[in-house]
């Protein structure tokens, strides 16, 4: 446990001097900006998108980012012959990048909804899901040379998870989007701020925790075949 906290101490180190938290801030302000700018109406599916897009652009493009930073710094490789376990490493990374999605989510929703929603579905919801893409974006990024490379194929793990907001704004009405994570990610955050059936909820958070575990199962397992062990 003690090896995790320092992990975790220097991985918000990095992502200060890699201007990741830096980055997240400015993204979170401009989506603050946007809310607080548009005229009367009712703008909550706007909101829950933006929320979405939060964990998912913080979980797969920064961690990609700061992955690839360490491996072109050697960082990768002087961690392999430290007492730091590669479960350790990773969980470290899901933490530390989850508590700054979380917060800046929490920021977008505060502007949209103001201070009384259901934070227990919020938080499940937005901190499942970050964790799950920063899992995703790492055990991509783990065969990338550089960080073209890891957009295009971020992108194509992107689209297919955006699917479900065909639902979300009614264009389409199937239960095709629901083997896909990303709805489970959304039933949560919509029941934040209304009612969703309760069986709706238990699929959710159920398909969340699968994704999540199988997620950091593969993960260990691609970064064990690469540099950490």
């Amino acid at each position: 446990m003690n090896k995790l906290v320092i992990s975790l101490r220097w991985d918000f180190l990095r992502q200060l001097r890699y201007n990741i938290i830096a980055s997240a801030v400015v993204v979170n302000v401009l989506y603050v900006l946007i809310l607080l700018n548009l005229p009367e109406g009712d703008y909550g599916w706007l909101a829950i998108f933006l929320i979405f897009n939060d964990p998912m652009g913080l979980g797969l493009m920064f961690v990609g980012a700061l992955y690839l930073f360490e491996k072109s710094e050697n960082t990768l490789q002087a961690l392999s012959v430290t007492p730091l376990r590669t479960w350790q490493y990773l969980a470290s990374k899901v933490i530390s990048l989850s508590l700054v999605a979380l917060a800046g989510s929490l920021v977008i929703a505060w502007a949209a909804y103001g201070w009384y929603f259901n934070y227990a579905a919020f938080l499940l919801g937005a901190g499942l899901s970050a964790a799950l893409f920063t899992l995703l974006g790492i055990s991509v990024a783990a065969y990338c040379r550089n960080f073209n490379d890891y957009l295009l194929r971020a992108v194509g793990l992107i689209l297919p998870m955006v699917l479900p907001f065909l639902n979300f704004f009614g264009f389409t009405d199937t239960y095709l989007w629901y083997l896909l994570p990303s709805q489970g990610s959304l039933l949560l955050l919509d029941a934040a701020f209304g009612p969703v059936a309760g069986w709706k909820l238990a699929y959710a958070l159920l398909y969340l925790l699968a994704w999540n575990a199988g997620a950091f199962l593969l993960a260990v397992r691609i970064l064990k075949h690469q540099t950490l062990r």
